[in-house]
């Protein structure tokens, strides 16, 4: 899961920290259940883009969901392919939720990322990328792609599957 507050702040951070908790509490598998019980935990705060990966590694395969500008991305050598987020706010506004289901190449990564961090990036600007580990990924996309105006936040899986 990545969240991110709308705003800056205490009050984007007591959003984050509400979908953290509904995040961990949630009883539901489905990301786009998840992402219920998340969007009715936001409903109190100036809510959140939020995003909800599942990764399935004996089916090589990832379920998710996204509500807003939080963009999710899988990564080979060669391509990137973005996964849509519906518009809206959760905890606020959006339009029906529903899990999209991805493939997971073999030697791909899976990169989730708030909007501090610009779409334009590709396997091809960055060269040998993958043969890193997730966080070293992270921080090279944060330094080489990151929107020095705003807060950016980038997680990374490789290897699971």
């Amino acid at each position: 899961m990545l969240c991110d507050g709308v705003g800056h702040g205490p009050l984007a951070r007591r959003a984050t920290q509400a979908a953290i908790r509904a995040f961990h509490t949630s009883p539901a598998h489905a990301p786009e259940d998840v992402m219920k019980d998340i969007h009715q935990a936001l409903a109190a705060t100036r809510g959140a883009a939020v995003a909800v990966a599942r990764i399935e590694p004996d089916q090589k395969r990832m379920l998710f969901c996204g509500v807003g500008n939080i963009a999710a991305t899988t990564v080979t050598a060669a391509e990137k392919n973005g996964l849509p987020s519906v518009p809206g706010t959760a905890g606020h506004q959006t339009r029906t939720l529903r899990t999209i289901t991805c493939e997971l190449p073999a030697d791909s990564a899976l990169v989730l990322h708030s909007d501090g961090l610009s779409e334009r990036w590709g396997p091809q600007d960055l060269p040998g990328l993958l043969d890193h580990s997730p966080g070293v990924i992270a921080g090279h996309l944060l330094r080489s792609a990151g929107k020095y105006h705003d807060d950016a936040s980038v997680a990374v899986a490789k290897g699971l599957w």
